[in-house]
């Protein structure tokens, strides 16, 4: 399917891209290199993952491309500077999957893994993973949308407990208000994903973190994000209110079900 040269070579044009990414923005350049990085740590929470959930080698080579470059449209979107942040959320990931199309590397893999690559990345940041052609892509697509979201655990729990990172993109047009939206909760109450256009406040932001978990697809990553107590760490930064408390006792609830079955 990829083979170490082709890995290679991969790792390579994902590098160059990047770096052909130009803006006079300071701001702009930051969120490039932060997505860079995000892709690099998301290729490695995938590649954990895959230590379990694919036995192939090869296989897990397809994973570490997809990973690298789920989100390179997002950077280029962010590179032209024309679309809010909203639409970058929304739009990204089609972007990306056309533009994987575009590179080297592509022609050179099988036609299934092709259509594995390309599955996986414009469907990574749809609200609920649509039916897909067959078991081998929608395996992939799962652990990818896992990957990514371990990462984004991470990465917005430092940025709200210690300041540390860029403020998440998503949230740029949010209100910092104590606030929080009746839809966010309703969905996490009916146990489902928060909707991002859903989203006023930061808090709406939070609780939508905690409702990701509704969305997680292996027992795996329900073990590691118990482990790093990514749902209690990101509920402590919100305020106790009952709303609050009872949307976060339901996804504990979730979390642990899932983690013991």
């Amino acid at each position: 399917m990829i083979t170490v040269e082709l890995l290679k070579e991969c790792r390579l044009e994902f590098e160059e891209y990047f770096q052909s990414l130009i803006t006079d923005s300071p701001e702009s350049l930051s969120r490039i290199e932060d997505i860079r990085t995000h892709s690099l740590r998301v290729a490695n929470n995938s590649l954990l993952l895959a230590q379990i959930l694919l036995p192939n080698e090869e296989d897990r080579r397809v994973a570490e491309v997809i990973s690298l470059f789920h989100d390179y449209g997002k950077a280029v979107l962010i590179a032209q500077g024309t679309e809010s942040p909203i639409n970058i959320q929304h739009n990204h990931a089609a972007l990306s999957a056309k533009l994987v199309q575009q590179m080297d590397f592509y022609p050179k893999l099988p036609t299934e893994v092709q259509l594995i690559v390309l599955k996986s990345i414009e469907n990574h940041n749809k609200l609920k993973l649509s039916k897909l052609d067959n078991e081998q892509q929608t395996l992939f697509a799962r652990l990818l949308r896992d990957a990514d979201k371990l990462d984004i655990y991470e990465t917005s729990y430092r940025f709200f407990k210690e300041k540390n990172g860029l403020q998440p993109l998503m949230t740029l047009d949010l209100i910092n208000h104590v606030e929080v939206s009746e839809k966010i909760v309703k969905s996490i109450m009916a146990g489902k994903t928060a909707a991002v256009e859903d989203m006023k406040t930061m808090n709406d932001y939070r609780l939508l973190l905690l409702s990701m978990a509704f969305d997680l697809n292996f027992k795996y990553t329900f073990r590691i994000l118990a482990e790093k107590q990514f749902i209690q760490k990101i509920y402590e930064t919100l305020p106790k209110r009952d709303q609050i408390i009872d949307a976060y006792r339901g996804i504990k609830l979730f979390v642990e079900n899932k983690f013991v079955s």
